[in-house]
């Protein structure tokens, strides 16, 4: 089998692990064993909140295990635990003195002690802390969706130390600290600020308790998590070098070596596993997320899109369960929007109509500014029905958008499950369709060829659905690939049309350098598109924000969720003008 464009041969059993290794003692061999019964073990599983370990060094042994974990947490926050036999005995004197002061000091605090004690002192909630949405400036502004954000925080991340008490995560290159640190950046960070629209305490839930379980079901699978949650948090605080498309390993860009650690740790899991014909299963598939999100996420296009092809082929013999349903599509369209082609895997459902009942929730009131969205790619005749038909589409995500904002309870789960569909969708469509249309192929041409405000358009769009639902930050290798794209794509408009074209392709253009502009926040790309952005609102006579909403209205445009930073992008593009005309 080949997975990761690594080829696999399939090892025979060996009979050999029964056999002593040399030089072992007799008094060694004798020695007894410590059994231990963990709860998957047990008969009775009832019995468990009753049962006592009866044998003394079991009990000696799993206690000893726990404090070293407590002394070395202890030691680490600058205290000490002194060991009982080494304590020295008071004397009497000392124990009266002690007992009435004491006695003293309960006067004084009355407030009782908690009825039960945690393993750790660090189980305690942890403090507000200014890692989550307040880092520097390039995240503060690559972070579209600040409002949903903010209102999904939780208020309590699952240490480690409260599912892991014994220390048995499976990393052996990063110690318990650095483990907890990527957690609570999964939790706190990469999740909320990748599903926007998950703002329902239930819908979050559900993609922790996937994250949680993947601990002790399978140890390929939570590495992977981490290796994906490693490199977002490099990037969010900027560990890393440029991770535009180059020719170099973007893993080589990233300077955080607990990405590098990590990411190791789940390559080797994942390769012994498939190592293992016996073990391949379902686990296996969702083990390879990992190392797919890990390598989009840097950049690393290529090296995602063998890993899907090794998913393909896995996917042939155990199938698609329901947990890789939440991830599978999302990761196949996103890799090939980093290198715009057409998606390796088929979508793995079968297409439906948005229900009635949805729709009437989401449809925006006639006398809004939503209801004029898409209408203004009615008058480019220029546009192929393909993409007309999507963009039109691409209304109702854009209405879900901005229901998610208006609604402080934010969507049903079915709502939910409706929007992650129809946007996966809406992406896969618009990277499929020139493939699938024999008029965009000149002769002898491999490639589709697209006509350049078709191409203008096209990015948009794909630009547009990586801002809502799935937010994608600009310096991510993925963010900086869509850049490279869009950019290519308005250059080849402005050879081919330029100045030379209609009141109509003028606004849509204007309307998609809006979009790359927000896509390349804080990139070297930036200042190439506010420049063209502000010439073209100048030739439009765009002289107010008010005007330039209007415009862009009649295209795919969330107000809540865009209007602030495409307000800030123009004024800020003023500014600049008015500076170097001085």
């Amino acid at each position: 089998m080949v997975f990761g464009g690594l080829t696999i041969k399939l090892p025979h059993a060996d009979t050999t692990h029964d056999s002593k290794p040399p030089g072992a003692s007799p008094a060694a061999a004798a020695s007894p064993a410590v059994n231990f019964t963990f709860v998957n073990q047990a008969e009775d599983l009832d019995s468990l909140t009753t049962r006592k370990i009866t044998n003394q060094q079991q009990r000696h042994v799993i206690r000893s295990h726990v404090m070293k974990s407590v002394r070395q947490e202890e030691l680490a926050r600058g205290k000490k635990r002194t060991i009982g036999r080494a304590r020295s005995k008071r004397t009497d004197s000392d124990k009266s003195q002690g007992t009435s002061s004491d006695s003293d000091y309960s006067h004084k605090n009355t407030s009782p002690l908690p009825s039960s004690v945690t393993i750790e002192e660090g189980l305690q909630k942890p403090q507000p802390q200014s890692h989550g949405l307040e880092c520097d400036n390039q995240s503060r502004n690559s972070h579209t969706l600040g409002t949903p954000c903010a209102t999904t925080a939780m208020t309590y991340t699952p240490g480690v130390h409260e599912f892991d008490p014994l220390d048995t995560l499976p990393c052996t290159s990063l110690s318990h600290k650095p483990l907890q640190r990527l957690l609570e950046h999964c939790f706190d960070v990469l999740l909320p600020l990748t599903f926007t629209a998950e703002i329902n305490p239930r819908d979050r839930l559900a993609r922790l308790g996937v994250v949680l379980q993947s601990k002790i079901s399978s140890p390929p699978t939570f590495l992977g998590f981490m290796a994906t949650a490693a490199a977002h948090r490099a990037i969010f605080h900027g560990r890393h070098k440029d991770l535009a498309p180059s020719s170099e390993n973007h893993d080589d860009l990233i300077t955080d070596c607990d990405y590098k650690k990590v990411k190791h740790e789940a390559l080797v899991a994942v390769r012994r596993k498939v190592e293992q014909p016996e073990t391949i299963d379902q686990f296996m598939v969702d083990a390879c997320f990992g190392l797919i999100s890990a390598a989009t996420v840097v950049g690393n296009f290529e090296e995602a899109r063998l890993h899907l092809k090794g998913v393909a082929q896995l996917m042939s013999v155990v199938g698609v369960s329901q947990d890789s349903m939440l991830w599978l599509p999302l990761a196949n369209v996103k890799v090939s929007v980093g290198l715009l082609s057409r998606p390796l895997l088929q979508l793995p459902w079968s297409r439906q109509p948005i229900s009635h009942e949805i729709l009437q929730r989401i449809s925006p009131s006639p006398s809004s500014g939503m209801a004029r969205l898409g209408s203004g790619f009615e008058q480019l005749d220029e546009l192929s029905k393909p993409l007309k038909d999507l963009v039109e589409a691409g209304r109702d995500v854009c209405n879900f958008c901005e229901l998610v904002v208006a609604n402080p309870q934010g969507l049903s789960s079915a709502e939910n499950a409706t929007l992650r569909q129809k946007a996966t969708e809406l992406e896969f469509d618009l990277l499929a369709y020139p493939y699938e249309t024999e008029d965009f192929y000149l002769e002898h041409s491999a490639e589709p060829q697209l006509p350049a405000l078709e191409a203008v358009v096209r990015l948009a769009a794909l630009g547009s659905s990586s801002i809502a639902p799935h937010t994608v930050m600009p310096s991510t290798g993925l963010g900086r690939a869509l850049t490279h794209h869009q950019k290519r794509a308005i250059q080849q408009w402005l050879r081919e049309t330029n100045t030379n074209c209609g009141v109509s392709e003028m606004k849509a253009v204007t309307w998609a350098l809006f979009m790359f502009t927000q896509n390349a926040l804080n990139q070297p790309e930036e200042g190439f598109f506010s420049d063209l952005l502000l010439q073209y609102t100048h030739e439009l006579r765009l002289l107010s924000w008010q005007d330039i909403e209007n415009t862009v209205c009649g295209y795919l445009y969330v107000p809540s969720l865009q209007s602030s930073i495409w307000q800030a992008i123009w004024m800020a593009s003023s500014q600049a003008r008015i500076q170097r005309g001085r």
